[in-house]
């Protein structure tokens, strides 16, 4: 699966470039499970496979972040992204735009 970062900070800490993120730089365990949940979904060959993979809590949203997909990279932070399909009257996904990595309830 190919993955888009849509914000430069995710790139970043998925390259391990932390120092300018203070939130990030003083939890070194979350970026580790934050890379290795983002090498899970690119090692994916079909969305279906996210169901099979019971750590990640796969989800798709509904109300205002409807459209939005979701995993967990642990109890309190997920990854939302937006699933991409190869063309527009295709059922297959093959690329994943990843929004934002966020504390759940905020």
């Amino acid at each position: 699966m190919e993955i888009i970062f849509k914000k430069d900070y995710l790139a970043h800490l998925y390259e391990g470039h932390t120092k300018p993120y203070k939130e990030y730089k003083s939890n070194p365990s979350l970026v580790a499970q934050y890379v290795k949940t983002i090498n899970k979904l690119k090692s994916i060959t079909k969305i279906e496979q996210l169901y099979q993979i019971k750590s990640l809590n796969y989800e798709k949203k509904v109300g205002n972040l409807d459209g939005i997909s979701a995993v967990w990279i642990n109890k309190q932070y997920r990854i939302l992204f937006v699933e991409v399909a190869s063309k527009p009257c295709n059922a297959t996904i093959d690329l994943l735009e990843i929004e934002e990595l966020s504390k759940h309830y905020q």
